[in-house]
């Protein structure tokens, strides 16, 4: 078995790999990941809204990997469902931040999620059905990496086009990461399900799927705003 220091070492190389690929695909993408001066009020706003949508879409996709961790592999089941049940409230957070933007929570209620939000979703549900919970582990593994290294430079973008109030929630979110060290507990979940060379080729696997939504998603919130700017 691998150890922790292995498996995030290993895993944080290869996700840095496929993240370049997609980072100078649009400008939206180099926005979030190069240049947050480019990135709008409207994208910024957009984005947060995204946030809930995929949080709220992600709880049922982490119950039935909660459910699985408890049968087959109890001895994580408390740290994992302890954090689960901690992401599938963040939502909050993130429409604390909207209102201060002056977005009311019943427009939030009223968007759809992009249609690579849906397919991202899509491809976990399905990914469980051949992997069990390590996709919804792998996809927790992907944004709280992300968010170590990429939602500061977003926070600070937000609150010299918003102020301060405007990303209070997502500073709380990044301070509650920071201070629970999810990243590591998440690493920790992984360690035990990556028990064979195979299962860490899948990881490998579900890192990329991922990634590839992720930017079709970045693709979309670009067109999101042409659209509006047409």
């Amino acid at each position: 078995m691998l150890s922790t220091e292995q498996i995030d070492h290993f895993l944080s190389l290869n996700l840095g790999e496929q993240v370049s690929r997609i980072r100078d695909a649009s400008e939206t993408s180099i926005g979030f990941a190069v240049d947050p001066g480019r990135l709008s009020r409207s994208v910024l706003a957009r984005h947060a809204a995204e946030h809930v949508l995929r949080i709220r879409r992600f709880r049922q996709l982490d119950a039935a990997a909660t459910k699985l961790i408890e049968q087959h592999h109890p001895e994580i089941a408390t740290p994992w469902s302890r954090y689960a049940r901690s992401e599938a409230v963040h939502d909050r957070y993130f429409l604390r931040d909207l209102e201060a933007m002056g977005i009311a929570r019943e427009h939030v209620e009223q968007l759809q999620p992009f249609q690579a939000t849906e397919a991202l979703i899509s491809y976990i549900r399905h990914a469980i059905g051949e992997f069990g919970p390590l996709p919804v582990v792998v996809y927790s593994f992907w944004a709280e990496k992300n968010s170590d290294e990429g939602s500061a430079p977003i926070i600070a973008r937000g609150r010299s086009l918003f102020g301060d109030d405007a990303v209070r929630g997502a500073s709380a979110h990044r301070a509650l990461d920071e201070n629970l060290n999810h990243a590591e507990a998440v690493t920790e979940v992984l360690a035990v399900l990556i028990d064979s060379p195979d299962k860490l080729l899948a990881a490998v696997e579900i890192l990329g799927g991922i990634t590839k939504f992720i930017g079709l998603y970045f693709d979309e919130l670009g067109e999101f705003e042409n659209a509006r700017l047409q």
